[in-house]
């Protein structure tokens, strides 16, 4: 049995499931003395029925965190006041609990107390779950090499507040063709780098509502469980991919419709999984997509408003992503020998990572065609965004194809835009359409092609 927990109590509630479960946001099937989840995971079992600490408890729980599990301060970029400022910010999630260590989470559970506030006598305890999550429940190992949150002590732990090494601040030298001042031709010159590049983000709608995929959200990620405002964005860009005169005033009502609740529901709402963060990240960003790139003047206004929205979403993204800082400097041997315990978790991970830098670029790229900058201490790339080259892993279709591939295929952590270690050793074969897109802003269109095509089967 779990020990009990200090005294300055309040009344029992009615609460069923254990306070562990309820912390985590898991389901517990309430088995006395201790639930099933809690044995499986070693941790102190409480139900609400034993006395619960105060608020002031609450805190001084709180303070007594890992200092790698401290929030406080944490902010991106220079400025507290700062579009993509993380501090302060809301708490951190009670789901992230299962990807601590176990020691810590055992504090957690046993340490921390609920909100007296929450606990009223018509509260039951079944708090909003996070199915993505619930899926991979029991496979959560303490040892887990990759994780949406990093497990790890000390300097693998790779904060949003990272700033970006010399190589990769290096690297923005060789993008200056296409990130000089912008001519309206550009736009519509097929032989431009600019042409290419818009043509490519504006598709992905259409990638979206023909493939329920784009370049940066993985075509099963959604696969077992499909949040509300996914549903509503894929709806909305089927729609937009086949309008025409006859029925674009319909499409854009519900274009108009759709991101209105989109934003009411989720700037209310406080307590959002990580599930729940990501996919809204990814609706607004589809939908900004549209409404920046679609050429209409009242969207496109309407798309500037809700830009530091989504800048202030992706913030919070940067803050609970795995950021690979365990992985990027091992060697290809190595990391191989060190596959992620599960095929889903990798998905949900990059496809968080990928969103992360597609939707930062999108967001530059914007600003550069309005000939207008951001702040020095708003600047996203002045800080460290990985993600992972390797056509094999994302193109897996099974999970059994995605460890076969994990184990005899090469794949590369690459630093925001810094493709040089790449180029040097990478192939054709391993690029997929989001490191295309990429690669062709950082060297050029006709030299990606050139590279794709010289090194597609080059051992």
């Amino acid at each position: 049995m779990g020990r009990s927990v200090a005294g300055g109590a309040v009344p029992a509630s009615r609460q069923k499931n254990c306070t562990a479960c309820v912390l985590a946001k898991r389901r517990c099937d309430r088995r006395t003395p201790i639930c099933k989840r809690c044995a499986d995971k070693n941790v102190d079992c409480v139900y609400a029925r034993t006395t619960v600490s105060t608020s002031s408890h609450l805190r001084e729980a709180g303070n007594a965190l890992p200092a790698y599990m401290n929030t406080d301060g944490l902010q991106f970029g220079g400025s507290t006041s700062s579009t993509f400022s993380l501090s302060p910010g809301p708490p951190l999630d009670m789901d992230y609990l299962d990807f601590m260590p176990m020691d810590s989470q055992a504090l957690s559970s046993a340490s921390l107390s609920l909100d007296p506030s929450s606990l009223d006598a018509t509260n039951t305890g079944d708090l909003p779950t996070d199915h993505f999550m619930d899926m991979l429940d029991n496979c959560i190992d303490p040892n887990l090499h990759q994780t949406l949150v990093s497990t790890e002590h000390g300097s693998t732990i790779d904060r949003p507040s990272s700033p970006a090494d010399e190589g990769t601040l290096a690297a923005y030298d060789k993008m200056a063709p296409i990130c000089g001042p912008v001519e309206p031709w550009m736009v519509h010159d097929p032989k431009t780098p600019l042409y290419y590049v818009i043509s490519r983000v504006k598709g992905f709608a259409s990638d979206a509502a023909t493939r329920n995929a784009t370049p940066f959200m993985h075509r099963y990620l959604y696969r077992d469980h499909m949040p509300s405002c996914i549903l509503e964005c894929f709806t909305a860009n089927m729609l937009y991919a086949n309008r025409n005169p006859a029925n674009m005033a319909m499409v854009m009502r519900a274009l108009h419709r759709n991101v209105g609740d989109l934003v009411r529901t989720e700037v209310a709402h406080t307590g959002a999984t990580v599930t729940a963060k990501l996919a809204r990240t990814q609706a607004l960003f589809l939908y900004q997509v549209i409404r920046l790139f679609d050429g209409d003047v009242t969207l496109r206004a309407q798309g500037e408003a809700d830009i530091p929205l989504l800048q202030s979403w992706l913030g919070e993204l940067c803050r609970v992503r795995e950021n690979l800082g365990d992985l990027a400097d091992l060697e290809d041997s190595v990391a191989r020998a060190q596959p992620p315990k599960k095929w889903e978790r990798w998905i949900f991970a990059e496809s968080l990572r990928r969103t992360i830098i597609m939707a930062y670029s999108v967001i530059t790229l914007y600003q550069m065609m309005k000939n207008s900058e951001g702040s020095e201490d708003q600047n996203p790339w002045a800080y460290t965004h990985r993600w992972t080259i390797s056509r094999h892993l994302w193109e897996a279709d099974t999970s059994f194809s995605f460890f076969r591939m994990w184990k005899e295929k090469p794949h590369y952590v690459i630093n925001n835009y810094a493709f040089d270690d790449f180029l040097k050793y990478g192939r054709g074969d391993d690029v997929d359409e989001f490191a295309e897109i990429l690669l062709s802003v950082y060297v050029g269109v006709d030299e990606t092609k050139e590279f794709l095509s010289a090194t597609e089967n080059k051992t």
